[in-house]
């Protein structure tokens, strides 16, 4: 079974998240709850794949605030959880937002909130892992 970590400062809308994904009945959610946290559960091999809200409210690493942005650019730039696949959630819907945080992050995809059909979500998860994973 998928383990998804859901990397959210927002309570309801990480609960929306999970109960979404483990109703589809075919995933696990745990939630991070600092860049560190998320860094190490990663390098151990404990996730399958991320969602990471952009706008992290008085998250850090490393005794930094940093965002979501930040946040999966040091996934991506470590060669231990590269591999694992990203998905960008953010209610920044402005037109060129969605390539530009892209760009920044080098995350896989991007979602953009509020969600209100919980199959968007599954249906994304899904299409961004390995086929081995799903």
């Amino acid at each position: 079974m998928p383990k998804i970590l859901i990397v959210e400062d927002n309570t309801l809308v990480a609960k929306f998240y999970t109960l979404a994904l483990e109703r589809a009945g075919s995933f696990q959610c745990q939630r991070g709850r600092n860049a560190d946290e998320v860094l190490a559960q990663a390098r151990a091999g404990q996730v399958d794949l991320v969602i990471i809200d952009v706008s992290l409210a008085n998250f850090t690493h490393q005794g930094k605030l940093i965002d979501g942005l930040e946040l999966s650019r040091l996934l991506k730039d470590d060669e231990r959880t590269r591999h694992i696949p990203v998905l960008l959630a953010t209610a920044h819907a402005m037109e060129g937002d969605r390539e530009r945080f892209l760009d920044a992050s080098g995350a896989d995809g991007y979602l953009q909130k509020p969600i209100y059909d919980p199959q968007v979500l599954v249906g994304k998860v899904a299409e961004l892992l390995p086929s081995g994973k799903r």
